[in-house]
C-alpha cells in the first residue's frame, strides 16, 4: 500500500514540486504507512535540505519554497513517527542532518523573512516554517540533542527575533490569516526553552538579547507588547495568556531584565490581565485553562511585587483594580485543584499579607480607600465563602487598612515630627526643615557642615551613602515623600497610644527608666515587642547596616545618660528586599501623656529627642519561577491530542 503513490510523490519532489511535501507528510502520517516507507519518505524530504540545494538557490537567487514546506513536513512527521532505537532512529537521523538543517533556517531566516524586498507571502511562509520545526525542539523530545542544537549559533537569537518581529510589523502577527501560523507559537517554544535554561543553570543572555541589540528595555517591551496585544484578541486565546505570562516570568530570573519588566508597568499590565478575566466565567468552557492565566498573573505578582522597594509596585496593582479582582476569583479556584494546593498561595499572600503591610505608606493607601468603596458598593466581600481561605485573607486585608484609614486625614496630638543630625557627636534635633538633607543618599540630616564632614571622615557614612546612590541608580530603592514619613509618624504614635498600659506596665513592673518598643510592620498582624532594652533583640545588620546599628547603639547610650525616662522606638517598615527602620528616641511623658506639662512644652521638647529613617541592606531576591510547571508542551501535546495528531 502507498508504494505507487510515494514513488510519484518523491519523483515530484525531485523535480522541485511545492505540492509534494504536503503530499508526502499525509502519507507518513497515515497509520497503513510502515515504517519502512515512512523512512523513504523522511529520507527523500532531508535529501532537498541538504547543502547542494542551498548553493543552488543562493546562486539562482530563487525563492526556497519548496525548501520551506519541506521543514515544516519534518515538524510534522519526525514527532509524528518517533522511532527510539535503530539506525533509523528518530534523533540519529536529525543529528545526521543538522547542520544542513541548521544552515537553511538561517538562510530563511536572514535572506528571506528580514529582507523587506523579499515578496511577503513567502516571507510569511518562511517564518511559519522555521518556526514550525523550532517548536518541535523540546527537551522532553529531544533529549542529548537539545542542548546541540539549540545551542547551535543563531538558533535561540532566530527565535527571539521572529518574536520581536511580531510586535514590530503587525504583518508577522498572529492577528493576520490564520493560514501564515505555525504548528507552534513562539511564546510557547521560547517559554519551554527558558524553562529548560533554567532547569540547567545554562543562560546565554547575549544569544537572547541580541535581536534587541543587547537592549533590555526592548526585550521587555517586546514581552509585555506580546501580552497586551494576546489579552485583547477577539476571539482570545488562552493558551497564548499562560505562555505569555510564563515567559515574562521566567525573562525576569535576569535581574537586568526583571527592573525593566517592572518599570514598563508590568505589575499593572497583569493586575489587569487578571481583573479582565474575570468577568470571562460564563462565556468560557476553558475555566481551568483560564484559571491556570489567572494563578500564573498572582504567582508573577507575588515573585516581583516586593522586588526593589515594594511599594511602588503595590501602588501600581492596587490602582488597577487587583483587590476587587481578587474578590472575584472564588469561583476560579475549584477549577485548579482547589484552595488547599500551591496554585492559589500567592493569592492568599497577596491579600491577606503582602498588600496589606504597604499601607502603612498613605500613598499606597490613598488608593487602597478609593477602593474599598467600590469593593463595599458592590458587597464583594458577602459573595465569599466564610469558611474559605478568601475570606479569611480579606479579614486579615481590611483589619488593617482599615484602621489606617481611619488615621489618613487625622492628625495626633502626640504626633513625631523632627529631624536629627546623623553625626553621632551631635545630640541636636528640631522641626521638619531645620536640617540640611545628604544630597547624595537623601535620607539623613545635619545641622551643619561641620557635622556633615565629620561624620563623613569617622562615622561611616560613604558606604552607607554610595550604597543607596548605586541602588537608586539601579531602580532598587527609591526616597520617601515627606508625606509619606509624615504619615509614618502618625501610625507610630497611634500605635504607641494604643499600648500606653503596656509600656506603663512595663515601666512600674521592671522599674525602668528607658522602655524599649519595637514594631514590626512588615507582618501581618504587626508584632510588638515591649520592655528592657536589654532583653529586646539585637538587630539583624550586616556590613552595609553599620550606620542604622551605630546610631542604635548611640540613641540607647544617650537615653541612658538621660536625667528623663526616654522610650525607644524601633520601627520596621515594609520595603521589598530593601526594608526601611526607623529609629527613635522620646520623652517618655509625651507617649503616657504628662498632665503637668504645657502642649507647648511638649512640642517644642526636642532635647535628646532624635527620629532618623534608613534603608536597609538589599537582600538577596530569590525567583519563584520553579513552581511553574512547563505549560507549553502539555497545552500544545493537549491541542494536538484535540486535532487527532501525535506529539
Amino acid at each position: 500500500m502507498y508504494e505507487t503513490e510515494i514513488d510519484d510523490a518523491i519523483r515530484q519532489l525531485q523535480a522541485g514540486s511545492t505540492r509534494a511535501p504536503a503530499d508526502l507528510t499525509l502519507i507518513a502520517l497515515a497509520p497503513a504507512c510502515t515504517l519502512q516507507q515512512y523512512h523513504l519518505i523522511a529520507s527523500a524530504i532531508y535529501a532537498v535540505l541538504d547543502d547542494a540545494h542551498l548553493q543552488t538557490s543562493k546562486l539562482d537567487k530563487s525563492l526556497p519554497v519548496q525548501q520551506a514546506l519541506c521543514l515544516e513536513s519534518l515538524a510534522s512527521i519526525i514527532p509524528g513517527r518517533y522511532v527510539c532505537s535503530g539506525p533509523h532512529s528518530t534523533l540519529q537521523t536529525l543529528a545526521l542532518h543538522w547542520l544542513d538543517l541548521h544552515r537553511w533556517i538561517l538562510y530563511l531566516k536572514c535572506d528571506f523573512v528580514g529582507q523587506e524586498s523579499v515578496d511577503l507571502s513567502f516571507r510569511l511562509l518562511a517564518k511559519r516554517c522555521i518556526v514550525s520545526f523550532l517548536g518541535i525542539c523540546d527537551d522532553s523530545f529531544l533529549l542529548h540533542m537539545f542542548d546541540p542544537i539549540v545551542a547551535s549559533p543563531d538558533i535561540v537569537a532566530t527565535l527571539f527575533s521572529l518574536w520581536r518581529l511580531e510586535t514590530l510589523d503587525k504583518r508577522f502577527s498572529l492577528s493576520v490569516d490564520p493560514s501564515t501560523h505555525p504548528m507552534f507559537h513562539i511564546p510557547a517554544t521560547l517559554d519551554s526553552w527558558m524553562c529548560t535554561f533554567s532547569h540547567r543553570e545554562r543562560w546565554d543572555w547575549s544569544e537572547i538579547l541580541r535581536p534587541f541589540g543587547g537592549e533590555v528595555d526592548a526585550l521587555a517591551a517586546t514581552a509585555l507588547d506580546h501580552l497586551r496585544r494576546d489579552i485583547a484578541r477577539t476571539p482570545i486565546n488562552y493558551d497564548l495568556i499562560v505562555w505569555d505570562i510564563h515567559l515574562v516570568t521566567a525573562l525576569s530570573v535576569n535581574d537586568a531584565i526583571r527592573i525593566p519588566l517592572l518599570n514598563q508597568h508590568s505589575m499593572t499590565l497583569l493586575a489587569s490581565v487578571i481583573n479582565s478575566l474575570m468577568g470571562h466565567y460564563a462565556t468560557t468552557n476553558r475555566h481551568t485553562v483560564v484559571a491556570k492565566c489567572i494563578s500564573y498573573g498572582y504567582w508573577y505578582i507575588r515573585a516581583y511585587v516586593e522586588s526593589t522597594d515594594g511599594h511602588p509596585w503595590v501602588t501600581q496593582i492596587v490602582e488597577a483594580g487587583l483587590l476587587s479582582a481578587m474578590l472575584c476569583t472564588e469561583p476560579w479556584i475549584k477549577h485548579l485543584n482547589g484552595q488547599d494546593s500551591e496554585d492559589w498561595e500567592p493569592l492568599f499572600l497577596l491579600l491577606g499579607q503582602i498588600i496589606p503591610k504597604y499601607s502603612v505608606y498613605s500613598s499606597v493607601l490613598k488608593p487602597m480607600i478609593r477602593r474599598l468603596t467600590v469593593i463595599d458598593a458592590g458587597c464583594l466581600p458577602g459573595k465569599l465563602d466564610k469558611d474559605g481561605l478568601l475570606f479569611q485573607s480579606w479579614g486579615l486585608f481590611q483589619n488593617v487598612v482599615r484602621s489606617r484609614a481611619a488615621l489618613y486625614n487625622t492628625s495626633l496630638s502626640n504626633e513625631t515630627h523632627i529631624e536629627s543630625c546623623q553625626n553621632a557627636k551631635c545630640d541636636k534635633s528640631g522641626p521638619p526643615g531645620s536640617f540640611k538633607c545628604c544630597a547624595g543618599c537623601l535620607h539623613v540630616h545635619y545641622c551643619s557642615k561641620e557635622c556633615q564632614v565629620h561624620d563623613w571622615k569617622n562615622g561611616g557614612h560613604p558606604k552607607y551613602c554610595r550604597d543607596i546612590q548605586a541602588r537608586r541608580a539601579d531602580g532598587l530603592v527609591s526616597r520617601l515623600s515627606k508625606r509619606n514619613v509624615h504619615f509614618i509618624d502618625r501610625i507610630v504614635a497611634h500605635n504607641l497610644s494604643s499600648f500606653r498600659d503596656r509600656i506603663q506596665a512595663a515601666v512600674m513592673l521592671l522599674n525602668l527608666d528607658v522602655v524599649a518598643v519595637e514594631l514590626d510592620y512588615t507582618e501581618v498582624p504587626m508584632q510588638v515587642y515591649i520592655g528592657s532594652i536589654d532583653t529586646m533583640a539585637a538587630m539583624k545588620t550586616c556590613e552595609c547596616d553599620v550606620a542604622v546599628a551605630q546610631k542604635w547603639n548611640h540613641m540607647i547610650e544617650l537615653a541612658q545618660k538621660s536625667t528623663s525616662k526616654k522610650i525607644l522606638v524601633r520601627a520596621f517598615l515594609p520595603a521589598g528586599t530593601s526594608e526601611k527602620v526607623k529609629l527613635q528616641c522620646l520623652p517618655l511623658k509625651r507617649i503616657l501623656g504628662d498632665t503637668t506639662a504645657t502642649e507647648e512644652e511638649l512640642i517644642s521638647d526636642f532635647d535628646e529627642t532624635f527620629d532618623l529613617l534608613y534603608s536597609r541592606v538589599g537582600q538577596s531576591f530569590g525567583v519563584v519561577d520553579a513552581a511553574f510547571p512547563n505549560e507549553a508542551r502539555r497545552a500544545m501535546k493537549e491541542k494536538l491530542a484535540i486535532e487527532g495528531r501525535k506529539f
